[in-house]
């Protein structure tokens, strides 16, 4: 077993460690994928189309050989800037103008590490495919190249084709990994087809990863581009499956600039960094205070049985945390949780959010669309902020849940659906039936039961957990791979803060320190804490906020955090703008904005 091979062995045991790689296709990128510490870097000769403007379909035309395309770009691009970093390289097995060992000798002399079929069989179809396949060329083919590169001692990737069975094959083939392809990456500007498209990724790889239970072996799965072009999107991916980690081409090579590639390749490190390292689908509800232990318990209760849920708690608290859990735990976790921000969704459009729309239904419906009921189906649907969901809305809402099926505009068919909804609200929905604001038949369709998150303030004792998880991300985020932690003051004073943002609060509070500070020991000098904290030991006789107050004393606090980082930046500048707007990694612009919020 080579160092290559052995380092993804342990990888894929360890479950800790993840894996992300990038499809280079100029010396550009293969340097910025390296100063963001990539695992690996992938020469397919589509980068060669991608580095002269062509999309990455050019590769399976018949502008050239594949192989060589691939050798002269490892040469060129790869080679002279990759360093230790390992090479995973394309190859085409049927090539009339090499013998297939030879090619392979070529690669290893190099000092490529890897082989993956590439231009794989499985983009292309119908007659042609079938041709190919009766002939011995599809995908046994494929196969039968990478075990004589593995014997080579090459790590071995079965580049899978969406909606393809070429993943179970190649999983009983032995080979090391899989390289699951999400489709072509797009900027697209309309951001709901851009979440559908999202959906639709995260259900193929969970029933991707359902299919290899069972085969031969267990390979290690990456996905590959399609819609997963921000840290933000791959954030969803890999809290709603099991991949091991990411590749990604044309996410990359369109950001124009080498540093903002290398920080992006952090940041994608650091989202799937998060997640490896919690414990547990309730990993993320982080503390050990015994309302944070009942919490847990009762997810875990709550999650098996197939039953509608509501999560209430204070802004910030973590509800989407809780509801990813309750997703997690359940027997639905393996489809996907689809989250809808009710309070984001115009009126004239919640038809067609939630049940979707044929082509034509009303202007601008250039497409059919699938609504959040039908991504959801089999799996469970997150309605966040469900107490802002209009009069209408709440009635569409229920007769969904009733009838469990839905009928998407402009269409004469109805759809089954299978949902569990989990609902969440900064507000209790009880009273807010009581005031005659929500629908009472709608509030006991979707509250068989309800799971209160505890505020921050009734948790002090969790804020040094909460802190030593903060510090882990903040490590990779902000590029300080030597910060320790927080002094014992800075603690003190966390402790004594009201947190009236809560979790997000605190996060905000420790990250701006972390920003302002060169120590590897964090001081908090920039915080001063507002009013005591209520443990769970000591209840407040005073009637909680409303929800409006508490947003007023975020805001207020966060202004007052703000006012204080700009005067720590102006007087560490000696007064200069320009100086202090650069030490805050913001414009003159920005900076000049944030000076006229803290003056009003």
């Amino acid at each position: 077993m080579t160092e290559f091979q052995q380092l993804l062995a342990e990888r894929v045991a360890q479950g800790n460690s993840p894996i992300v790689a990038v499809a280079a296709g100029s010396g550009q990128i293969v340097r910025a994928a390296v100063e963001g510490e990539a695992d690996f870097v992938l020469a397919l000769n589509a980068g060669v189309y991608r580095n002269h403007g062509i999309g990455s379909l050019g590769a399976f035309m018949p502008y050239g050989n594949a192989n060589d395309q691939t050798e002269q770009l490892l040469r060129e691009h790869h080679l002279p800037h990759v360093g230790n970093t390992p090479i995973v390289a394309g190859v085409f097995p049927v090539d009339p103008t090499m013998d297939l060992d030879v090619r392979l000798d070529r690669l290893w002399q190099l000092g490529v590490r890897g082989i993956t079929n590439w231009p794989a069989v499985g983009f292309i179809d119908g007659s042609y495919r079938a041709c190919l396949e009766a002939n011995g060329l599809g995908i046994e083919c494929e196969i039968d190249m990478l075990q004589r590169a593995q014997a080579r001692g090459f790590a071995t990737f079965g580049f899978a084709v969406l909606e393809e069975d070429s993943a179970r094959c190649f999983a009983n083939a032995g080979i090391d990994g899989l390289i699951l392809d999400l489709g072509l990456t797009y900027n697209y500007q309309d951001l709901h087809q851009r979440r559908d498209r999202l959906q639709r990724a995260i259900t193929f790889l969970n029933s991707t990863m359902e299919s290899l239970q069972g085969c031969d072996s267990q390979p290690m799965c990456l996905a590959f581009g399609g819609p997963v072009t921000t840290a933000d999107d791959l954030e969803q991916v890999v809290s709603q499956t099991r991949i091991h980690g990411f590749v990604g081409g044309s996410t990359f090579e369109r950001l124009p600039v080498r540093n903002v590639v290398a920080g992006t390749v952090k940041q994608f490190r650091a989202v799937i960094v998060r997640h490896q390292h919690d414990s547990g689908y309730a990993g993320e509800i982080i503390g050990q205070s015994p309302s944070i232990r009942r919490l847990r318990a009762l997810i875990k209760r709550v999650a098996a049985p197939d039953v509608n849920v509501c999560i209430e708690g204070e802004s910030g608290v973590g509800k989407e945390l809780v509801a990813k859990a309750l997703h997690l735990e359940s027997k639905r976790a393996r489809q996907g949780m689809v989250t809808v921000n009710c309070g984001a969704i115009p009126d004239d459009l919640l038809e067609s959010e939630f049940f979707g729309h044929e082509k034509g239904a009303f202007t601008g419906a250039f497409s059919k669309r699938k609504g959040k009921f039908e991504l959801a189906n089999c799996g469970t649907l997150f309605l966040d902020e469900v107490a802002d969901l209009s009069p209408r809305g709440q009635v569409a809402l229920l007769r969904a849940i009733q009838q469990q099926e839905i009928t998407p505009l402009g269409s004469n068919h109805s759809i089954a659906t299978d949902v569990r909804i989990v609902a969440a609200s900064n507000r209790p929905l009880a009273k807010l039936v009581e005031s005659g604001v929500f629908r009472a038949d709608l509030y006991f369709r979707l509250n068989y039961i309800t799971i209160e998150v505890p505020p921050l303030r009734d948790r002090v004792e969790d804020i040094p957990l909460l802190v030593e998880n903060i510090i882990q991300r903040l490590k990779l985020t902000l590029d300080r791979p030597r910060l320790v932690g927080i002094s014992k003051e800075f603690l003190e004073k966390l402790q004594k803060h009201s947190w009236p943002g809560n979790v997000r609060e605190l996060e905000h509070v420790v990250g701006q320190a972390a920003l302002l500070e060169e120590a590897n020991v964090l001081a908090g000098n920039h915080f001063m804490p507002r009013g005591l904290a209520l443990g769970s030991h000591t209840k407040s006789p005073v009637a909680q906020p409303a929800a409006r107050d508490v947003e007023s004393e975020v805001t207020a606090t966060l202004l007052h955090d703000r006012r204080d980082q700009l005067t720590a930046a102006l007087a560490a500048a000696g007064g200069n703008k320009s100086k202090a707007a650069k030490s805050l990694g913001v414009s003159r612009k920005t900076f000049y904005s944030w000076l006229r919020q803290v003056d009003r």
